[in-house]
């Protein structure tokens, strides 16, 4: 009895160790897991953290929705470019983003088959108006689309450089047809027997000669233009005596002026402090605000340049007692080929790129220009340029 007590005591004991065993890599197993599923939580937690830095960081627009069309996600970029400012999640596109294509991209990819990548433009009237390229395309499993993915591209700037290229094409054709075909005429004219007439072969070969200027003017215009807005117009920026610029201008001109019985005033004090300029695209810029005053000024008028500091700056004003600005041409006076009056301006033999030469050659110095104008009272045409060091 005692031996059979003695073995149950030690298969009693053998089995108490063998669960405490059992026990115990129980506790390791469930602390791996506790510890593999602290790590997922974290790896899930990191991956949506970078999802969504990614995401914020991003320039598109990004529009996620699930398989019936309710909103999943909006990125912070979209939110700024379609205005909005309340709570996206599970509402319709339509109803957050008020744009019917932007709905109809949303559905075309919910019903598209495979992975059909879907393009449209969209334009978001403004102020200011944008111009949007949309790709929608769809998630896809096997049991059918899941919901939809559309970024949204932001092509305002390049469809307006587009528009800009298309009217300097068209304006560049219409500028140069213009003085080509007074020349044409008037050649054919005089090869056609006109210049056995001397009293008007003569006037036919001065308009040929006054065009073909013109015509060359226009050319040097756009070659300048050209240079100064792709970078490659050197300039040598050294001090400058603006005082002596301003006379010689005046100087070249003073016939102009006289002509039109124009008196110019120089109101530029002693003892200014030079600039830091290209003296030969100040002198450049000078004459095309001088010139402008002369032309549009009436007879018996005056025109007056000024100079002075302000800050680290010089400023000049040209101020002319002219013809004046329409308040609705001052905002795009500086553009290519912008001309106020038209006719006049090419009756005058402008090309209507001298004030867009003037900007770019002022902001190549790291100036400012600018314009004040009254109809009939005349206008008053600044630009800045930094003090010399």
């Amino acid at each position: 009895m005692i031996w059979l007590s003695a073995v149950l005591i030690v298969f009693l004991c053998w089995r108490l160790g063998r669960m405490k065993r059992q026990l115990e890599r129980l506790h390791v197993e469930q602390a791996d897991l506790r510890h593999r599923l602290a790590e997922n939580i974290d790896d899930g937690a990191t991956g949506e953290a970078k999802l969504g830095a990614i995401l914020s960081s991003m320039v598109e627009g990004v529009l996620v929705v699930d398989k019936k069309g309710d909103i999943v996600l909006v990125n912070p970029s979209l939110r700024r470019n379609f205005l909005i400012g309340q709570e996206a999640k599970g509402q319709r596109s339509l109803e957050v983003i008020r744009n019917v294509p932007v709905q109809d991209i949303v559905d075309e990819a919910l019903q598209a088959a495979g992975q059909t990548l879907i393009v449209r433009e969209i334009a978001l009237l403004g102020p200011p108006e944008k111009v949007f390229l949309v790709n929608g395309v769809p998630i896809v499993r096997a049991e059918g689309a899941e919901g939809a993915v559309l970024v949204f591209h932001d092509i305002t700037e390049l469809r307006r450089l587009e528009h800009v290229r298309q009217d300097f094409v068209a304006n560049v054709s219409h500028e140069l047809r213009t003085p080509l075909s007074s020349i044409k005429g008037y050649a054919e004219t005089l090869l056609d027997g006109a210049l056995e007439d001397e009293a008007n072969a003569k006037d036919f070969v001065g308009i040929i000669h006054r065009d073909s200027e013109r015509l060359s003017k226009l050319i040097d215009d756009l070659l300048d233009l050209s240079r100064i807005e792709s970078g490659k117009m050197r300039m040598t920026f050294e001090p400058c005596d603006v005082k002596a610029v301003i006379r010689r201008v005046g100087g070249v001109l003073g016939n102009q002026a006289a002509s039109k019985s124009l008196g110019i005033e120089l109101d530029v004090p002693e003892g200014l402090p030079k600039v830091s300029a290209d003296e030969t695209r100040l002198s450049q810029v000078l004459v095309n605000l001088m010139d402008n005053a002369i032309k549009y000024t009436p007879e018996g008028g005056r025109i007056t340049v000024r100079a002075a500091v302000t800050g680290t700056f010089l400023q000049i004003d040209v101020v002319d007692t002219g013809i004046g600005i329409p308040e609705e041409d001052i905002l795009r006076l500086f553009e290519r080929f912008y001309r106020v009056d038209k006719a006049r301006s090419r009756e005058m033999g402008g090309t209507g790129l001298g004030l867009s030469i003037v900007k770019h050659i002022v902001q190549a110095h790291g100036g400012q220009v600018w314009v004040r104008s009254e109809q009939g009272r005349g206008s008053t045409f600044s630009f800045t340029l930094p003090l010399s060091r």
